[in-house]
This record gives structure tokens, C-alpha cells and sequence, in this order.
């Protein structure tokens, strides 16, 4: 059977000034969304999102609030040890 070991990290969103972009995203029961995009945004989320990899880690959830990205990581643990 695997063991986990998990990680929460938080991050900062940073205060990057670019073209916004409105995208308008519907579901299939007919709730429409309007999100404001921003490339230098995903730039900094492949950043992290690479790092992570780097060492291990996949992400399992991530939420969004108040300018924060909260995620859950979890990879593989060793044989004897408890994340």
C-alpha cells in the first residue's frame, strides 16, 4: 500500500502590473463567470508549479482568496516515514 507524505504551502500573489484580459467562461448548466487574466500571473504559477515538481511534489488542490494561492502537495513517502 502507498504512504503520502502531504505539504500546504500559501503564496503571495505578486504585484504584477500587465494587459488584462476579460474572459467570459460558461458551465453546461448555463452559469456564466467573468475572469480577468494576466500572463505574468501564470508565468509566476509555472514557477512554482515547476519547483515543486522538482522536488517531488504533485499538487493535489489549490484555492484561491484574498490575493493568496493556498495548495496541497503530496508525493510518495519513504518506507518508515509519516507525512
Amino acid at each position: 500500500m502507498s504512504t503520502w507524505e502531504y505539504q500546504i504551502s500559501i503564496h503571495q500573489f505578486p504585484q504584477i502590473q500587465c494587459e488584462e484580459e476579460k474572459i467570459v467562461e460558461c458551465d453546461q448548466v448555463g452559469g456564466c463567470f467573468l475572469h480577468v487574466a494576466c500572463q505574468g500571473r501564470v508565468a509566476w504559477l509555472e514557477t512554482i508549479f515547476g519547483e515543486k515538481g522538482k522536488e517531488g511534489w504533485e499538487l493535489v488542490q489549490s484555492g484561491y482568496h484574498n490575493k493568496e494561492l493556498f495548495c496541497i502537495w503530496k508525493k510518495p513517502s519513504e518506507t518508515g516515514e509519516k507525512g
